[in-house]
């Protein structure tokens, strides 16, 4: 049985709420979670309210670069950490993550949560969700606040379907139609791209994300390398594309065989990974972008047996996990994971799009 999409179905007839499209004028600022990765999935928040009425503008240093590319709603990169509260105060209303930029001032829990509304991707610590932004409705006025109380009362976790094989896509669209009341959402974000760009245009183009913020997350890269000179062998363009940080440390393992271009923003990733074949990498958020765009994304997951809901939810994608999986040795995961094991998890994904290999 297809649980999900019992699940899903669940959702649409039991949703707690029906919210029609707002009539008010409510400005809602929307901060996700300082990675790129969990604020793709933020972006189904902030599309899904603006469809309902709502004026949206999500606050985000990787996503302010891209707010051509967003119709729906507003980018704009992250205020400078002295005017972060003024620039909210100038809102109706802020849902943010538990990982944004506001739990990491040293205001007390309790009072950011009166002032704003919190909804994790991740863990939710339960002094941000108590009393939510109960202070900011109070000074509304009373269509506003009537208007906006329901979002307030779905503080709490992003997840809503007791089911970890259902991904953080899905489940950003369930907490849409259960907790927010939008029972049309969907996992479309609104993406618009530039029409001098052509998707998949460099279709035998594989773009390499060897790295994630988590090192235990990542399959070595004596490893990458080795898939990466097959796939050229094989007549595949490999890249590699590292974070600036990234860069500083690693550019030189990868850069004397392959090419590792330079993105001064997310938009110039975004333009290179939307022309681009296919995308390889460990869980992490350049994936996410890349199956936003619509790019196929083969995701090297480390754990063999958990649902994985943190895998890339928009467009075709595989995952490779390892081929054994040892409690004592979970932290050897990579021991497991073979560069034939990789080759054939990409061959899987290249038949799943047409590919020829």
């Amino acid at each position: 049985m297809d649980y999900a999409g019992v699940l899903m179905g669940e959702v649409l007839t039991h949703a707690d709420t029906h919210l029609s499209v707002v009539s008010a004028d409510c400005r809602i600022a929307l901060v996700p979670s300082m990675g790129l990765g969990d604020g793709c999935v933020y972006l189904v928040l902030a599309a899904n309210l603006a469809r309902a009425g709502y004026r949206v503008t999500v606050l985000s240093n990787h996503f302010g670069a891209l707010n051509d590319w967003l119709p729906l709603f507003e980018t704009r990169p992250l205020p400078p950490p002295a005017d972060t509260f003024a620039v909210l105060d100038g809102f109706d209303l802020v849902i943010s993550d538990m990982g944004s930029m506001l739990t990491r001032y040293a205001e007390a829990a309790e009072e950011l949560a009166r002032r704003y509304v919190f909804v994790g991707t991740l863990k939710v610590d339960s002094r941000f969700v108590q009393d939510p932004a109960v202070d900011t409705l109070a000074r509304l006025p009373a269509e506003k606040a009537r208007l906006l109380a329901p979002l307030a009362a779905a503080a709490g976790p992003l997840r809503c379907l007791p089911d970890d094989s259902v991904s953080m896509v899905e489940q950003a669209v369930a907490f849409c139609r259960m907790r927010l009341g939008l029972s049309d959402a969907s996992s479309d974000i609104g993406l618009q791209t530039p029409p001098t760009l052509q998707h998949r245009r460099h279709a035998r183009r594989v773009m390499f994300h060897p790295l994630s913020y988590n090192v235990k997350k990542n399959w070595p890269a004596s490893k990458y390398l080795a898939l990466a000179r097959r796939l050229r062998a094989a007549g595949y363009q490999p890249q590699f594309v590292l974070s600036p940080k990234e860069r500083d440390d690693h550019v030189d393992v990868f850069a004397p065989e392959f090419e590792v271009p330079e993105f001064p923003d997310a938009k110039a990733l975004a333009a290179h990974l939307y022309e681009s074949g296919y995308v390889i990498g460990n869980d992490s958020g350049v994936g996410h972008l890349a199956s936003a765009l619509g790019v196929p994304v083969l995701t090297l997951y480390r754990k063999r047996r958990d649902g994985f809901c943190w895998r890339p939810g928009w467009g075709t994608g595989q995952v490779v996990r390892p081929a054994l999986s040892l409690s004592f040795m979970r932290d050897r995961w990579a021991m497991f994971m073979s560069v034939n094991r990789v080759a054939r998890g990409f061959r899987v994904l290249s038949r799943k799009v047409g590919g020829d290999r």
